[in-house]
């Protein structure tokens, strides 16, 4: 059984949020905005990853230029425990270069990889949930992937298939894993949630230090040499000088280690199972879901007293400065982000990305 001391928390906080466009830019990525409460989704999973280690065991991987956006909207986290990444070469590297410097501290230690934006209720029994998947970890040898059952026939996640025959329950639901499924057409997606045996498949996983590099070492070798020029170079508790590490990771073939490495692991995999209130709040259609309606079914994130309504129905508005009025208007997406306004049909949020691809073929950057 792993003791808290041995675990460590790494947030992996890289990414752009596109598709909680135009609120999500570069000059402020999704982590890092504040939609449920005063707090961001940074803040919030910081201190919920607080529950699981100690501070100083709870590290940040993203892009070295994000290191001002966690002064100053995460001013509570120690910068010596972030992991900036000079260029972005794929998760593979980012995994495997926050794993190598963990394992100069600890080379017993287990890894709780997570996301920086989710959001869920019960944190307590999120956090058995993490503590169950280090007990697994360890005590197979195993990687430890995390799934929630599904809500609804959901195109926008990838899937997990489980042998239910396999299930464990020790205060949380842990399976075998059977296989990995990419984003499905709806039709398979019906399939999936009709089976009883699938769980949608949720960004992270837990494994001790050792297998981590010893997987890469086995799917990606091109990686897993880099990885052992890093830690030939590491003399804790300095860290690499920015060109020696900048020139280290332009060395790095960019990989996902979900293809790379995790999907090749079926049969000698485990999930444990989230609590249900989980969502990766990936588009403006899961924010609408999570917020508190009114009496005509409409979300309003933030100032209430701009919004002028006469027959509108089940809409997600985000006003900005200017006094927006909506007559028998339903279901849509309305986001004021001051400089640019986004009007969508809330059944195809999963757009909004298409549109940022458009923005950025025309060279329109002032608006990404």
């Amino acid at each position: 059984m792993a003791r808290a001391s041995e675990e460590y928390v790494i947030i992996v906080a890289g990414g752009t949020g596109t598709r909680l466009w135009p609120l999500s830019r570069k000059a402020r990525p999704k982590q890092f905005l504040n939609i449920f409460g005063d707090r961001s989704f940074i803040q919030t999973v910081y201190r919920r990853a607080l529950k699981i280690a100690p501070q100083k065991r709870v590290f940040i991987v993203a892009p070295e230029d994000y290191s001002a956006y966690l002064k100053q909207y995460l001013p509570e986290f120690p910068q010596e425990n972030f992991m900036g990444e000079p260029v972005k070469k794929g998760t593979t590297a980012a995994y495997g270069y926050t794993a190598t410097y963990i394992k100069q501290l600890n080379p017993d230690a287990v890894l709780h990889i997570i996301a920086a934006d989710d959001y869920l209720e019960d944190e307590n029994k999120y956090a058995k949930a993490l503590k169950e998947a280090a007990k697994i970890a360890l005590a197979k040898d195993a990687l430890v992937i995390y799934g929630v059952k599904p809500a609804d026939p959901n195109t926008g996640y990838g899937y997990v298939q489980v042998d239910l025959g396999s299930r464990d329950h020790n205060g949380t639901d842990s399976y075998l894993v059977k296989s990995f499924h990419e984003k499905p057409m709806k039709a398979e997606a019906e399939r999936y949630l009709q089976s009883g045996d699938y769980f949608w498949h949720v960004f992270g996983f837990t494994v001790t230090v050792s297998k981590l590099l010893t997987l890469i070492a086995e799917s990606d070798p091109a990686t897993s040499r880099v990885l052992e020029q890093i830690e030939s170079d590491l003399k804790l508790p300095a860290r690499l000088e920015a060109e020696k590490l900048k020139r280290h990771y332009l060395k790095f073939v960019e990989s996902n280690i979900d293809n790379q490495v995790l999907e090749k692991m079926t049969g000698t995999t485990y999930m444990v199972v989230f609590e249900e209130t989980w969502s990766d709040v990936g588009t403006w259609d899961h924010v609408y879901a999570l917020k508190k309606k009114d009496d005509c079914g409409n979300v309003v994130v933030g100032d209430r007293e701009n919004i002028y309504t006469i027959g509108a129905l089940n809409n997600l508005v985000i006003p900005g400065k200017t006094p927006l009025a909506l007559i028998g208007v339903t279901n849509l997406v309305i986001v004021d982000a001051g400089d640019i306004l986004l009007i969508c049909d809330k059944t195809k949020a999963q757009d909004v990305k298409k549109l940022v691809n458009l923005l950025k073929e025309k060279k329109l950057n002032q608006y990404l």
